[in-house]
């Protein structure tokens, strides 16, 4: 009797328990949410192996993920004897057990599924803004972000065009290795594009914004509809500009020889550029003089006297420049590129050929740091045709990269860019 008490009061606290379980969230939330972040990384990844393979970028996302786990419990009371047999019955044929335990007695079932949606933006409005150059506002982004300038000049810039005070044609520093390394044959400095980006790193080359009221009825020399004031509006301009700041902040980074070496390349002094309508917070405006005039993508900095001005344009790159870029650098590191025999290197600037190393970042100088066959741990890893990549975790500035390269996708990605495929169901 006791034992048949036992087994029922068993059952009844497992029945009991059973309605008790619950299904935790936050573990299923940091899987999926792990998953997410290294299956981004990996497409990021993989695009800039291909970039190094000349191989065409392709752009996937997920729109979003739905994780399902259905768990069916059923518990019952075993069949057992109860009563004394009575005389002339058959004896049951399982005389020698008092409980009779069955495949219905206790039961359990788990499916978990995970369902999401992948979508293509291998669409017209994506590319739109992919390949559109990089404006000046989406750099004062990622610099008021804490990235270092030397960085973003290193990624966003295309080229560099210099026109010298009376001259007439402009000279081009455009970084293409193996056949250029941005150096101008035409320039008496033979300066190189490696030396315009120390240069904006150390005379503080960033950028501003200003905000103005302007009242679209006013700047068309109208009045509002029924004699009102008219409304105005906000519009924004950037510019780029000198900061004295940000060129001591530089300077103190890095060797003293390094800045004095700069400056010598330089056409004009940096103290007259912290003292011209160049420098940051004048307010003399130049390049927003209409308030409904569009800002261009390519801002000239003017030097110079009035008669004879001068002038340096910065061309950006568009963000599918700054992967081709990338995989440029891989490809440099992986094969060991060296110059070819159309690439023109001064004498004395033999350094231009090399991998590009961040002066004013001492944590990890290398813009790209990623290994082949690497047996060790891996910040992301991905495959292709030639075996296996990775970035290994000490490579902080190349995380960083991939950071702002996720940012710089997302920016230039809106809803209506997603376009939908069917579900792709796994179950396990």
């Amino acid at each position: 009797m006791w034992l048949r008490k036992l087994i029922l009061g068993a059952g009844l606290a497992s029945t009991l328990a059973a309605c008790a379980v619950v299904d935790p969230v936050d573990n299923r939330y940091d899987t999926v949410s792990r998953s997410l972040a290294k299956s981004r990384n990996e497409s990021i990844f993989l695009n800039l192996v291909r970039a190094s393979h000349d191989y065409p970028l392709s752009f996937v996302t997920i729109a979003n993920v739905t994780p399902g786990m259905t768990n069916t419990t059923s518990l019952a009371l075993p069949g057992f004897l109860l009563g004394p047999t009575f005389h002339g019955a058959s004896l049951p044929t399982t005389q020698d057990r008092d409980v009779i335990f069955g495949n219905t007695t206790a039961g359990n079932t788990m499916a978990v599924s995970t369902n999401f949606n992948v979508s293509t933006q291998e669409t017209s409005t994506f590319y739109q803004g992919f390949l559109k150059p990089i404006d000046l506002q989406t750099l004062n982004y990622f610099i008021r972000q804490g990235y270092s300038r030397e960085l973003l000049f290193w990624l966003f810039t295309d080229s560099f065009e210099l026109t010298l005070p009376g001259a007439q044609a402009a000279l081009g520093y455009h970084f293409n290795p193996p056949d250029d390394y941005g150096c101008s044959r035409a320039d008496k400095k033979h300066r190189c594009f490696i030396d315009w980006v120390h240069n904006a790193a150390f005379t503080g080359l960033t950028v501003e914004e200003k905000t103005v009221q302007a009242s679209p009825a006013a700047s068309k020399g109208g009045a509002a509809p029924g004699g009102s004031s008219p409304a105005s509006k906000s519009l924004s301009y950037a510019r780029f500009c000198f900061n004295s700041v940000l060129a001591q902040q530089a300077a103190a980074e890095v060797a003293p020889a390094l800045v004095q070496a700069a400056t010598r390349d330089l056409d004009v002094q940096p103290s007259m550029l912290y003292n011209s309508p160049l420098a940051c917070g004048n307010p003399e405006w130049a390049n927003a003089a209409e308030p409904d005039t569009p800002q261009p993508d390519i801002l000239p900095i003017t030097f110079g006297s009035p008669g004879a001005p001068g002038s340096i344009r910065i061309i950006p790159r568009s963000a599918y420049g700054v992967f081709e870029f990338l995989g440029t650098l891989m490809k440099m590191q992986q094969r060991q590129m060296t110059p070819s025999r159309y690439a023109y290197i001064p004498l004395g600037r033999e350094y231009a050929v090399e991998l590009p190393v961040l002066e004013t970042v001492h944590e990890d100088p290398y813009l790209m740091t990623v290994l082949q066959n690497l047996g060790g741990e891996c910040f992301v890893h991905t495959w292709f045709e030639d075996g296996d990549y990775c970035v290994p975790e000490q490579a902080t500035t190349t995380k960083r990269i991939f950071s702002l390269l996720a940012q710089l996708i997302a920016i230039q990605t809106s809803a209506n860019d997603l376009s939908i495929t069917p579900i792709v169901r796994i179950t396990q």
